[in-house]
């Protein structure tokens, strides 16, 4: 009854206390007649959100406890994780960039770092409050600030950080009294004439390493890529200079003069799994595999070699997140994005994907740098990490979805192994990769 008197005196004083009031005062009003709300009264729920992510190589269940730890902070938003691992990297590129193309990829897709200049144009930048350009550069490696951020915004985010390591047998260094992994390139081409052994009818019995060739190394152009790299070979620009040219020759030159390797032996890292090879160079995810099939096995990694030790140049292949314009949700979608690659859920991540495998990701975040000595996993992880400070990358990176350009260098490798000049077959290439721009 005493609620209804006094909505009747402020129904009657309104006219006299909206000629006495600023419009300031109104909502003072509003209060009472809304049925006695308070100032501190609990804002709108959010809307909900449902977020389409496009995943490459971890597991469902991986990423869905991360997202489910999410929720708890971001009730409203849903995610729907589509592992797309199946369609292979060739396949799976072409059908995100079909889609960024047409304004219909999902919210959320993992694209390798060697794509980031063809598909830049398709991507949302990260709002300055989410992820700012500074912030970045500081946490992360420079080759990841080289492929994502342009004109001082960032387009895409590190997963984690992968890329080339020496990988090699520590029994069969043991044999040539090989203490130490090489540190550069004529060191390691004598110690793998060293490794390796044949039959008196010039058999293999144990390839020295695994270089040299085309189609039974998966990481082929990988290492020629770096070799490339190594000698400051801007691609494509380049590619047939007389530093490529060199590069290429001393490449092959492990099988057509050295007889260290050849097409005739299993792909490298089944090689070296069944003891059939003394020295290969994969990625760490590669590497992953041998350790879990051979866990007896004496394995030691190293960082890859180098042609100048005063101007080392490592590789760096990986895949990030990001955001495309086509998305509805971008802040939504860069909100997670941002909380995926906070250093607690890389750990996380880490932690979760070694319950069920070796180890899980390389971190990306120079931060966590320290913690990897907190893993046993960490003598197989930090060669890799350790020279990601100078790491360089191409669209040479197999396995990455990157088929014309690899297809194009491994045909020049071949050429050469066949008998022609490598400027020719470096001539082709470049033809091959000038004349069509990938995916633009």
């Amino acid at each position: 009854m005493k609620n209804k008197i006094f909505t009747a005196i402020l129904l009657i004083s309104i006219p006299f206390i909206l000629t006495a009031c600023t419009v300031s005062n109104i909502p003072v009003i509003g209060k009472y007649l809304s049925g006695g709300g308070s100032e501190g009264s609990s804002p709108a729920p959010e809307k909900p959100v449902n977020l389409t992510f496009w995943g490459v190589w971890e597991k469902p269940n991986v990423m869905d406890s991360v997202f489910s730890k999410y929720k708890i902070d971001k009730s409203n938003v849903t995610v729907s994780y589509d592992d797309r691992s199946v369609l292979g990297a060739d396949q799976y590129k072409e059908t995100v960039v079909t889609r960024l193309k047409e304004g219909a990829a999902p919210d959320i897709v993992m694209v390798h770092n060697s794509w980031l200049p063809y598909i830049i144009d398709y991507l949302s930048p990260a709002p300055d409050e989410i992820i700012s350009a500074s912030d970045y550069t500081q946490k992360y490696y420079t080759i990841a600030s080289d492929a994502a951020v342009r004109n001082n915004q960032v387009y895409a985010v590190p997963w984690y950080y992968d890329g080339l390591v020496l990988v090699y047998n520590k029994d069969h260094f043991s044999e040539i009294d090989q203490l130490t992994p090489p540190t550069a390139w004529e060191e390691f081409r004598r110690i793998a004439l060293a490794l390796t052994v044949k039959s008196q009818d010039d058999q293999f019995v144990r390839a020295g390493a695994a270089i040299g060739t085309a189609n039974n190394i998966d990481f082929a152009t990988d290492i020629l890529g770096l070799m490339f790299a190594q000698a400051g070979i801007t691609i494509p620009e380049n590619i047939d200079s007389k530093s490529a040219q060199d590069a290429l020759g001393f490449y092959t030159i492990f099988v057509k003069s050295d007889g260290v390797w050849d097409k005739s032996l299993p792909e490298a890292s089944k090689a070296f799994s069944a003891g059939k090879v003394s020295m290969i160079f994969i990625p760490t995810w590669n590497l992953m595999d041998i350790v879990e099939a051979n866990p007896n096995m004496s394995i030691g990694v190293a960082p890859v070699p180098q042609a100048v030790a005063e101007r080392p140049v490592s590789w760096g292949s990986f895949w990030m997140y990001a955001v495309p314009k086509s998305s509805s949700n971008q802040k939504a979608a860069w909100e997670l994005v941002k909380y995926l690659s906070e250093d607690q859920q890389q750990e996380y991540m880490f932690t979760k994907a070694s319950e069920t495998r070796p180890y899980g990701p390389p971190f990306a975040s120079t931060t966590l740098v320290s913690r990897l000595d907190a893993y046993p996993t960490s003598v197989f992880l930090k060669p890799v990490i350790n020279t990601a400070p100078f790491a360089k990358n191409s669209y040479f990176s197999a396995r990455s979805g990157n088929k014309l350009e690899v297809d194009a260098l491994k045909q020049a490798i071949d050429d050469v192994l066949a008998g022609q000049d490598p400027g020719k077959a470096l001539g082709t290439c470049k033809e091959t990769l000038t004349g069509t721009v990938p995916n633009k």
